[in-house]
């Protein structure tokens, strides 16, 4: 299938088939949808997670693409008659265009190259944002930093709606099979293909999101043990200075000097904080 990126190749193209990129070029938009009989305006411009619709011959499907940045990038297809109009912008196209430009079939074969291209391009993706979750993770081991902790914050966050749009994917590349539009034996094997590729990404994506939150409870674990250790080492000392701190007579008359000072002001806390410290470790290591 030839493809269009202008009015100029639209029109000397009138009578064959195509697939008509069009970003912001409203003109071209207007021609392509009545050359391939597409209804226009669109009912819905606003497209925010993967769907579709199939209506009277007329296929209407939006995906979104995942970028390096962990953004996506939507892309609208629609099909109808004897070709395909695409909506989105430069960056959606370059990662469909190389499908399109090799697909020499009908509407429905290069829908499938275009959902096959990006499941392969979220791959890609994917691989190198499991990348960037080992690294995070490494570099968490012992003590994190606040900036760290909320690094892998919001890569959890980021992980959390890669998930829903894969997810969303893989449901739309069901509700096509289910629909039984597509006869092509070749085509069918290339869409389950998609499926299995977004249903891996989706099991990707639970994995490292499962895997940075276990980190982030090892890192509240370790917190809290430090505030145990700091509490645990100060609750000896403020009992001391709580009981020497009392104006009793008898030890106001008893207790004096450097000697008094040294042995109940600084020794004797100094051995009840080891000692506690010493208890509080075996315990630990007894469990």
């Amino acid at each position: 299938m030839d493809v269009v990126t202008n009015l100029t190749e639209l029109r000397h193209h009138r009578d064959a088939d195509v697939c008509v990129l069009v970003d912001s070029e409203p003109d071209l938009a207007l021609e392509a949808a009545s050359q391939l009989d597409l209804l226009w305006p669109l009912a819905n411009h606003q497209v925010r997670r993967p769907s579709v619709i199939i209506n009277e011959g007329e296929v209407d499907i939006v995906l979104m693409i995942l970028r390096e940045d962990r953004s996506f990038t939507p892309l609208r297809l629609l099909s109808r008659g004897r070709g395909v109009l695409a909506i989105g912008d430069i960056e959606a196209f370059e990662f469909i265009r190389p499908a399109l430009e090799a697909s020499r079939g009908g509407n429905w074969e290069t829908l499938v190259a275009a959902t096959l291209a990006i499941a392969h391009a979220g791959d890609e993706v994917l691989g190198a944002i499991d990348d960037d979750c080992q690294e995070l993770a490494e570099e968490a081991s012992g003590y994190a930093s606040s900036v760290e902790r909320r690094a892998i914050g919001r890569m959890r966050a980021d992980l959390f709606k890669i998930g829903e749009a894969q997810a969303a994917h893989q449901s739309m590349v069901e509700a096509i099979s289910e629909a039984a539009v597509i006869d092509d034996e070749k085509q069918q094997r290339l869409l389950a293909r998609a499926s299995r590729s977004f249903e891996a990404g989706q099991s990707t994506t639970t994995r490292l999101y499962a895997m940075l939150g276990d980190v982030l409870n090892e890192q509240d674990t370790l917190v809290s043990e430090r505030l145990t250790l700091v509490a645990t080492i100060f609750l000896p000392l403020t009992l001391a200075t709580g009981f020497f701190g009392m104006n009793f007579d008898w030890m106001t008359d008893r207790i004096g000097g450097f000697g008094a000072f040294m042995i109940l002001g600084i020794a004797l806390p100094t051995a009840l904080a080891g000692g506690t410290l010493l208890l509080v470790r075996r315990l630990t290591r007894s469990k």
